[in-house]
Parts: C-alpha cells; structure tokens; sequence
C-alpha cells in the first residue's frame, strides 16, 4: 500500500484507507468489514520508518458457517458467491478461514471485534508504503 506523507509519517487519512485496502483483499475481507478506523498514534521508528498504532471494529458481514460452506462446497453457493470467493475456495480457504476462529472463534453475522495493531511504512522514493 502506497500513501501520502508528511515530515512525520504518513498522513492518517491515507493510512485508514490504505488499511482498509489492504483488508479487502484478504478472506477476512470477504467476510466482514472494517469501521471507526481511529489513528491512535504515529511514532518514528528511523528516519525512513514510521509505526502507526490503529483501532478499528471488525464487523462480519457473513456468519461462519455460512463462509466454511462456501469454501468447502463451492457448488451449492450461487455462481456470483463462488467468483467473489474464487481465491479462496476449496482446502487452502477452509484452511484459512478455520484459522480465524483461533481469533474470532465461530463469528457471527453482525458479531464486532475491537482491533488494536501496528502497521510499520517505509519511505520509498518519498512515498510511504506499509508492511504486511
């Protein structure tokens, strides 16, 4: 993901979105969403490096038996459900999802999680990109 910067790190618009990107483009991104992303803090790691602390509610939009369904027997899910999922189906996305429910445990729709985490940027070439 690559943001805006000031002198200081990354701009807290930038990174909220840039956060929300990058969610997306995982299975937890398929199968809930994000909202009140707040920046919590921004704090020079090196002169090119910057941790910014973020909290943000995790809301699932798709219960997990609902999802595990639709990974494990993409052909009784409509066709549209099976291209949104298409990444993810079959043992690798069962494999995957399962292991979310070390974190969130057998999610409901609906059902929200409070979030607190750090995501490390480095400037390149003046521009701020975050670490996986």
């Amino acid at each position: 993901m690559l943001v805006a910067c000031n002198e200081s790190g990354p701009l807290p618009e930038i990174v909220t979105a840039s956060l929300k990107e990058s969610h997306e483009e995982t299975l937890i991104g398929l199968v809930s969403h994000l909202e009140d992303v707040t920046i919590s803090g921004i704090e020079p790691v090196a002169g090119d490096r910057s941790r910014v602390s973020v909290r943000y509610e995790l809301v699932f939009d798709m219960d997990f038996s609902r999802a595990i369904r639709v990974l494990a027997d993409p052909g009784s899910v409509s066709g549209g459900e099976r291209e949104r999922f298409r990444d993810h189906l079959g043992i690798i996305g069962t494999v995957e999802l399962t292991g979310l429910t070390s974190l969130y445990g057998e999610f409901e729709k609906g059902q929200r999680f409070n979030v607190v985490r750090e995501i490390d940027f480095v400037k390149i070439k003046g521009k701020w990109v975050g670490q996986p």
